[in-house]
């Protein structure tokens, strides 16, 4: 489990204006040099691949990919994050339509430049929530909420997915390496968290740990823990945001494998498992997960038996140009937006 940290240069409710603008324009800042970070990392990845004599061969696969792969795999990615927009919708419920949209939208963009496990864009939103006058509590009670449940999904699929698989039941490798040892982390990471919330309820009760950030903090965790198992079990159907957050990026890598002619495509199981597994990359101090989450990809899919590796990496260079550009993009216009709703009061309570 993860703290949740506050963004750094974000106003408190009640800042002033100048401090509120010099606010904005850091954050704007941040995530303009990550964009550029973007464009300067797949001009670099293109030069090294038409550099390097063992590369060219998957630059050359590049070139051959098949457009209608590639759109369904942009569209895929487009759908994803509609997912985390209907997920973000029913944790902070009372927002309204349209700032539930573009804060969820913002956040993404922030996590696509900055890696960290999606932390960087809860840190966002809390902060657009704060100059609002939404208490601290309540904004990292709710952001503990989705934080856990897109979480959860990610852990219950590598279950769902590793045991079948090594049991042989679904199509894949049989190494319990690749299947049950990390379908075993999954269920004691659960477990885990669980018994994290128990203890922080508990710890939160006595005087000295009640009071103070350091209350707000473990009183947040454990009731995010508690809220998140109750709403998996009233079953509301955007929960199924998360499901489709994690399933369509998923199946956008699918779909850029696929580009690249039916005979070479993986089953969907093998390209879940090793997205599952290698995506863990992505909880790296790393700007946008480079290099780390490009290299654990393509190490699993290999290590999965997805040949040739020539195509492997220019399907997992093209998904990782989907998969970080159509957020960044979408939501870059999302948080210029969100300057006109920086310390507006709402007009009614948020719910929870």
């Amino acid at each position: 489990m993860q703290r949740i940290v506050a963004p750094q240069h974000h106003p408190r409710a009640g800042a002033s204006a100048d401090e509120r603008r010099g606010a904005i324009a850091a954050s704007a800042r941040s995530l303009r040099n990550g964009l550029i970070s973007l464009a300067v990392f797949f001009a670099l990845v293109a030069a090294l691949l038409l550099a390097v004599p063992g590369l060219r061969s998957a630059a050359d696969r590049i070139s051959d990919a098949n457009p209608a792969w590639v759109a369904a795999g942009i569209a895929l990615e487009v759908l994803s994050c509609a997912g985390y927009v209907v997920l973000f919708d029913l944790v902070f419920g009372g927002l309204g339509g349209r700032l539930t949209k573009r804060l969820a939208l913002a956040e993404l963009a922030v996590n696509s430049v900055v890696s960290v496990s999606g932390l960087a864009g809860i840190a966002l939103g809390a902060w657009v929530l704060r100059t609002r006058g939404i208490s601290f509590g309540r904004i990292a009670r709710r952001s503990v909420i989705v934080f856990l449940l897109t979480s959860a999904v990610n852990v219950a699929a590598v279950v769902l997915i590793g045991v079948p698989m090594w049991l042989g039941l679904l199509p894949g490798s049989r190494n319990a390496l690749l299947t049950l040892l990390p379908a075993a982390a999954a269920l004691a990471t659960i477990v885990g968290v669980l018994a994290v919330g128990l203890l922080a309820r508990r710890v939160s009760s006595r005087g000295r740990f009640s009071q103070g950030r350091v209350g707000v903090a473990l009183g947040a965790l454990s009731d995010g823990v508690v809220e998140s198992l109750q709403m998996i079990r009233r079953g509301d159907w955007r929960l199924l945001g998360s499901l489709a957050y994690w399933l369509l990026d998923n199946l956008a890598l699918y779909a850029c494998l696929a580009a690249f002619g039916r005979v070479h495509t993986p089953s969907v199981w093998v390209v879940g498992m090793a997205y599952l597994v290698g995506m863990l990359a992505n909880s790296l101090p790393v700007p946008a997960g480079l290099i780390a989450v490009e290299g654990g990809l393509v190490g699993m899919l290999l290590l999965f038996g997805v040949r040739p590796a020539s195509l492997v990496l220019a399907a997992v260079v093209i998904y990782r140009a989907i998969s970080l550009w159509v957020p960044a993009l979408v939501g870059s216009f999302a948080f210029l937006s969100l300057r006109r709703e920086i310390n507006r009061p709402f007009a009614r309570p948020l719910a929870g």
